[in-house]
């Protein structure tokens, strides 16, 4: 028996990254949720399953046209909180916009605003109130603090070691952040990271190669970067934590797609959740596809040995759409099936070539309201094209960036060990007409805890909310296992489809 729970340890082991299962930490063999919301972005809390899967769950696009004209590629959403006052344009319904004067508070009623520009801003909870915000430059390598978005300080120069700027890295839109959950700061950044070229397209990249990499048999890709720090005025080297694959597409043994920019999020609204909306960026190459590039410009390269520069045959042209995926740690990053989670427009709409997320999300009621840029033309740096960039907002439910989602046929599965707070269960849930779920609470072992059996929940049914409550035999209270170790097995049917868990309020003191 002992020889088979090892060989079954071992399975575990070897099969659970590759389900997108991240066991607990070290020495953990209770995970503390406390009241904090749980997202199923992984296999965490979906073990022992059957019938059962991890579904990305695409947003709804609106259409809207919200702002156009020449935004730029990289915009930061922001809600109004009462302080900041450097905003673009503002807005009272998510829809319809404005253009702000600057240094002017937003209206009572306005709920959100535009910053522009490839730089980040973010509230420093570690600062003294006249330095409460903070501006990041990835291209200019700097931060800034301000008491309020309108004046700013230089506060650092040099934040990141010189071999992780332009053009090894830091175009586009980096971002910075506080990491809540390390109590550090976390930035994302851009690299040009060098792969091996095959002989035989050396008269394609090697110049680029020599000039960028040292190297006429290299040539890059932009990938995504990540490094910490306790100290704004200092970053390590960046490390890269996504890039291209063997999966992604690949032509004549070269890479032909990028990721752009480096859009992670922590999710403010669940435990250990991140999530990064991938600008993927497959490049216009003439030698791979029928195609005309004598419409667009080639780039420019410094010779290493008379230093002139010199136009190559690499076209910076392409498309790109968005693409989400999520970790719990910030490093590991599940792709799920790769599909977009927001594609292109169809041919002729505003979003039908180009497509850059805006950072930042705003919850409205049970909605998460999100934006991006499109473009009806490639990536070229047009910027006649630029004139016709236009904001548009998407949206999905609190949690509904993924789901578990039961077969036709029924299914279920277990969470890890878990000890929480308070004193109900609640679910963001949607059955739709046939959808059927129970509940089951069980001891560390396994073993179904009296009266929180599955034969004792009350079946859920006709449930589309964020915040069901469980019951077992009419009753919620489950404050008598508050801070016990437990396992949760839901039961699903019928294509149920479950966003999040959650145990909540007061624990009684009697």
């Amino acid at each position: 028996m002992k020889s088979l729970v090892l060989q079954l340890c071992v399975m575990a082991a070897m099969l659970g990254p590759l389900l997108g299962w991240l066991p607990l930490a070290e020495g953990q063999d209770v995970l503390d949720i406390g009241d904090r919301n749980q997202v199923f972005i992984d296999g965490r809390f979906v073990q022992d399953a059957q019938g059962v899967k991890i579904k990305v769950c695409p947003p709804k696009k609106t259409d809207e046209q919200c702002w156009r004209g020449n935004t730029g590629a990289y915009v930061q959403i922001m809600e109004p909180d009462g302080v900041f006052r450097a905003f673009f344009a503002l807005t009272k319904d998510g829809k319809t916009w404005r253009r702000a004067t600057h240094g002017k508070l937003p209206e009572k009623d306005d709920i959100l605003g535009i910053r522009l520009g490839g730089e980040t801003v973010f509230v420093d909870p570690k600062a003294p109130p006249e330095l409460r915000y903070k501006r990041f430059s990835g291209m200019r390598n700097k931060i800034w603090g301000s008491a309020d978005g309108v004046k700013w300080t230089e506060l650092h120069n040099n934040v990141f070691p010189a071999k992780a700027c332009y053009p090894l890295g830091m175009d586009s839109h980096n971002v910075c952040f506080y990491d809540s959950r390390l109590g550090k700061y976390t930035a994302y950044v851009r690299k040009n990271n060098a792969y091996t070229c095959p002989d035989d397209m050396i008269w394609y990249h090697g110049l680029q190669g020599k000039s960028r990499y040292g190297n006429e048999k290299h040539y890059g890709r932009r990938t995504i970067a990540r490094a910490v720090s306790d100290d704004l005025s200092k970053f390590p080297m960046p490390k890269i934590v996504l890039e291209p694959d063997d999966k992604d597409p690949m032509f004549k043994g070269c890479k032909v797609m990028d990721f752009y920019c480096p859009q992670v999020v922590q999710y403010p609204y669940a435990q250990d959740a991140y999530f990064l909306f991938n600008c993927r960026y497959l490049s216009y190459e003439d030698w791979y596809l029928p195609i005309d590039m004598s419409g667009f410009n080639r780039s420019t390269v410094a010779d290493p040995v008379d230093g002139k520069r010199k136009k190559i045959g690499i076209y910076n042209a392409g498309v790109e759409d968005i693409e989400l995926d999520a970790s719990r740690d910030g490093i590991k990053w599940n792709r799920y099936e790769r599909r977009p989670w927001i594609a292109q427009g169809e041919e002729g709409s505003f979003d039908s070539h180009t497509m850059y997320m805006t950072r930042g999300m705003y919850l409205h009621g049970d909605e998460i309201w999100m934006y991006y840029i499109g473009l009806d033309d490639p990536h070229t740096g047009s910027k006649e094209a630029a004139k016709r960039c236009t904001l548009t907002r998407v949206v999905l439910r609190k949690d509904g960036f993924t789901c578990v989602e039961a077969d036709y046929g029924g299914g279920y599965f277990t969470t890890c060990p878990l000890k929480f707070k308070g004193n109900k269960l609640t679910l963001n849930m949607q059955t739709s007409a046939l959808g059927l779920a129970r509940i089951e609470i069980q001891d560390k072992s396994g073993k179904p805890i009296e009266g929180f059996a599955l034969e004792d929940c009350d079946r859920i049914f006709t449930a589309n909310t964020t915040a069901r409550v469980v019951t077992w035999g009419g009753k919620s209270d489950v404050k008598s296992l508050s801070g016990q170790p437990v396992r949760l097995r839901f039961e699903l049917q019928f294509g149920t489809k479950l966003y999040a868990f959650r145990f909540g309020g007061a624990v009684s003191s009697k």
